[in-house]
């Protein structure tokens, strides 16, 4: 199964197509040099599956099985070749400032046969999300992100008619990971946006592989991000489901001009025991 990745920094070159657990992932770092122009490197990887991927959970779908179907499949975790993950973020942690980074007007969400597409993507800090349901029946998105306080919403947007398109005001302005949640009788929708101050972020692609060009020298952390896999229970009040925590690594990378730097992750699932 592939999702759908939209990525707003094209710029990037991504080969496919966050916060330490939705924190500010652009906080400078006093041992990090700012980002300015001139000769630059490239930093390439893989995020890889080490052990056996878990049995994919499965739901039965109670109401509007004519737009949802009888049953959906839960599948947080995505393996491609040589058991590459996708649809994981990657990006540089404590960076000050960088090259231009292109920012739309807008970004969309779409709402389509009870799943959110795409179910990952990253936008400039500065972008306003447009939300859209093509769905005949209704849906919400609640954009929340996790703080030591918990997971606090952003915006709450219903959508009762199809076709409804909704810009959500204000513009995120806010770095971080915010994971978007459907309350209106469809737990298993969910989706993250990577709200980025600098365009050193990426996707993995089908393969788990990923390309960052155009960093300049220095060393610096780069972090991967996925979120967590086990669903611990499905909280009824609020139709939604919880997981365990994401996925967060780290590790320290040094890139030289005109040089190419392989920074690989090995992402390894907690016990579910």
């Amino acid at each position: 199964m592939r999702r759908l990745v939209v990525l707003f920094a094209a710029s990037l070159g991504v080969l496919g197509c966050a916060t330490d657990q939705g924190k500010d992932t652009a906080s400078g770092r006093d041992n990090f040099p700012a980002i300015s122009a001139g000769p630059a490197g490239r930093i390439r990887g893989a995020v890889r599956l080490q052990g056996t991927l878990p049995p994919a959970a499965a739901e039965l779908v109670k109401e509007h099985q004519e737009v949802c179907g009888h049953d959906v499949s839960l599948p947080r975790l995505v393996l491609g070749d040589k058991n590459g993950v996708q649809d994981t973020f990657v990006y540089l942690e404590g960076v000050q400032d960088g090259r231009s980074f292109p920012r739309p007007q807008s970004a969309l969400v779409d709402q389509r046969r009870c799943q959110y597409s795409p179910h990952v993507m990253i936008v400039p800090v500065g972008t306003k999300l447009e939300i859209t349901n093509s769905d005949p029946i209704l849906h919400n998105v609640h954009g929340l992100e996790t703080t030591d306080q918990g997971l606090q919403t952003i915006f709450n947007i219903a959508q009762p008619v199809r076709g409804q398109r909704t810009t959500v005001e204000p513009a995120l302005m806010k770095p971080g990971i915010i994971h978007l949640a459907c309350e209106a009788g469809h737990a298993w929708m969910n989706a993250y946006v990577f709200v980025a101050s600098h365009p050193y972020v990426t996707i993995t692609n089908h393969a788990g592989e990923f390309a960052m060009p155009q960093v300049p020298p220095g060393t610096y952390r780069i972090k991967m991000w996925h979120e967590g896999v086990i669903r611990k229970r499905n909280i009824e009040s609020l139709q939604r489901y919880e997981y365990e925590d994401p996925y967060d690594l780290m590790q320290e990378v040094v890139v030289q001009a005109g040089a190419e730097t392989v920074a690989n992750f090995d992402l390894r699932l907690r016990p579910t025991t």
